[in-house]
């Protein structure tokens, strides 16, 4: 894997790129192959260079990052919905798989939720994210 890292940091610095994005992705698999889909995806955003939405896929690592990469995925779903939308099939089925293990179960399952509410209406999330966070967040009133 140290090779993969290594060829990775030439890929990214000849010259860097101002953003990784779909193409360059399937080029860096053809080039690091055998590599998986998930391991390439941590390995970027492990360097630091800005991603594509289609690159970086689902961070569910957060509540932060799960909203802002399922809002960026609702941005790039206009033009390619298909992609955007096995990025997010993925990212659920690998969270369903963790749910088992997982300490906190409550915020994994809660993490599928969000996801499963991309999958309805991926164009509404940002929209609905919003207002869930606001609802989560303000502090209950006076009695």
């Amino acid at each position: 894997m140290a090779r993969k890292k290594q060829l990775l940091r030439q890929f990214l610095s000849n010259p860097v790129p101002c953003r990784v994005e779909p193409g360059q992705f399937a080029e860096l698999a053809a080039q690091l192959a055998p590599i998986s889909a998930s391991y390439l995806r941590h390995l970027l955003r492990d360097s630091g260079v800005p991603l594509n939405a289609l690159v970086e896929g689902v961070r569910q690592d957060s509540f932060d990052h799960l909203a802002r990469t399922l809002s960026a995925l609702s941005d790039s779903y206009t033009t390619a919905p298909h992609q955007a939308r096995a990025l997010v099939l993925e990212a659920k089925a690998h969270a369903k798989l963790a749910l088992r293990r997982d300490p906190k179960p409550a915020a994994r399952q809660l993490k599928i939720d969000w996801m499963i509410r991309w999958l309805e209406n991926p164009p509404i999330f940002p929209l609905w994210v919003s207002l869930q966070k606001r609802v989560t967040e303000t502090p209950p009133a006076a009695p």
